[in-house]
């Protein structure tokens, strides 16, 4: 569904409201581009901004963006659909693209508050520890306490952790942590390195926020993470996508839950002489800084008690509605790697849905006492991107991975073709029909799109 037909199909809602005036802007909000209208205006004129005067791909900058607004609302809010079905803001998100497509610099500048942030928080640790470290040498009635308590270094990003690593610094920042690597790649090949477990169980737990714990043997204390909050953010490469479906990743649901950014345009292109007109990094400075300075409450374990955001009845309404759509997509869908990703969307447009919501209420847009319909919708709006971009994902993986005689076969075929044509050209090529019958079958939806009984045409 387009974002113009579901937003002109809703009574009692503006459209420009929800679009944020996207047309006016020049943004398409169709064809696959990123629906740069469903985010607040405030970010999207950081963004425009940043496209226009430095090049930033609108996809991957705003794509970043939304990571980053999960990792500011962290643990502190869930939206909660009914009953105690609570989803946190916690997103895997790959940025794809060839090299030299300028992934890196919007990812960057979309983390930027928090390398900030960061930076701040290590220098005041390693004041803090050397402190520590003083008034452990004192003598007992020198010391402003008798037993120093050793300080924690606050933190929201890391980048190359071990499991039991990564959770000991979780459970220091129980808001909740970043997974950072500019080369994704890096993080899926470095599974099971340090341990003979699987590391896409382990990330699967982490990305349903089931507790997490590490007990093992070397380690002093047990950690324990009731609800954890680790999201991923990295640039991947067109070219090796197939290796991050290797193994068990495909079979066990782990690619199915990575988002992909994808623009359709990766040209390179020219430099512009134009300056920004306003600061972009200090006004999305403010617009994360309000976020992280949200209040939480914790429990009598430290926990954090986070606040929860009902949906609105007509809110409701609209995203059962466009659940019911996505499940009968999924039932038609014929390719089993589509009906993987369509699967997962559910859980997805919940965690967007909640941080539309707050990102409106950072950029000064909308409350945060409940999800209302306007953030639904644009939710929707970026599903609808992310399955377009998924699709295309698995196009590239399925093409990375044919065979020659798969190949061979693909190029032969006409645009549009009927079964027996197909089976024909096959038996020309040295593909059985049964072969090539399963063939069509498998790629439907990637390669291969059904017009109608017995007719198929290229994607």
């Amino acid at each position: 569904m387009s974002m113009e037909k579901s937003v002109s199909d809703r009574k009692g809602i503006d459209p420009m409201l929800v679009l944020g005036k996207a047309v006016d802007m020049g943004i398409s909000v169709n064809g696959g581009d990123f629906p740069l209208g469903a985010l607040p205006m405030k970010m999207q004129r950081i963004v425009r901004e940043a496209n226009d005067c430095y090049g930033y791909p609108v996809d991957y900058l705003a794509g970043a963006m939304l990571v980053a607004v999960g990792l500011g609302i962290g643990n502190t809010h869930f939206a909660r659909l009914k009953g105690k079905w609570d989803e946190s803001a916690i997103l895997f998100m790959a940025l794809v693209g060839r090299p030299g497509a300028c992934k890196s610099h919007p990812l960057n500048f979309a983390i930027r508050p928090f390398t900030e942030l960061d930076g701040k928080a290590t220098r005041a640790y390693v004041k803090a520890c050397e402190e520590y470290e003083r008034q452990r040498e004192l003598p007992m009635k020198e010391r402003t306490a008798p037993h120093p308590v050793a300080p924690v270094c606050k933190r929201f990003l890391i980048s190359d952790a071990t499991p039991e690593a990564m959770l000991l610094i979780h459970s220091q920042n129980l808001r909740g942590i970043l997974m950072w690597n500019d080369e994704l790649a890096g993080w899926f090949k470095n599974f099971n390195r340090y341990n003979k477990g699987s590391d896409e169980e382990y990330w699967l737990k982490l990305f349903n926020a089931n507790p997490s714990f590490s007990d093992r043997k070397g380690v002093k204390n047990s950690v324990y993470i009731s609800r954890p909050f680790i999201s991923v953010v990295g640039t991947i490469q067109n070219g090796i996508l197939n290796e991050l479906a290797q193994g068990s990743r495909t079979s066990n649901g782990f690619i199915d839950r990575l988002l992909f950014v994808m623009p359709g345009n990766q040209d390179k292109q020219p430099w512009s002489d134009r300056e920004p007109s306003f600061d972009i990094e200090a006004a999305w400075a403010d617009i994360i800084g309000r976020l992280v300075a949200m209040p939480y409450e914790t429990d009598d374990d430290g926990n954090i008690v986070a606040g929860i955001l009902p949906f609105t009845p007509e809110a409701k309404s609209r995203l059962y509605e466009w659940q019911r759509q996505n499940t009968e997509e999924c039932n038609r869908e014929e390719c089993d790697a589509l009906k993987g990703v369509y699967n997962k969307f559910d859980f997805h447009a919940i965690r967007f849905c909640l941080i539309m919501q707050m990102a409106r209420w950072a950029c000064g847009e909308a409350d945060k006492s409940e999800i209302e319909l306007v953030s639904v919708e644009n939710a929707i709006s970026l599903v609808d991107y992310f399955k377009t971009t998924a699709t295309r994902v698995q196009g590239i993986i399925r093409e990375l991975s044919l065979s020659e005689l798969q190949r061979a076969v693909m190029s032969a075929l006409p645009d549009e073709f009927t079964t027996e044509q197909g089976v024909e050209i096959a038996a020309d090529n040295s593909m059985p029909e049964r072969t090539f019958k399963d063939f069509i079958r498998r790629f439907t939806g990637i390669h291969f799109q059904k017009i109608r009984h017995g007719i198929y045409g290229k994607i």
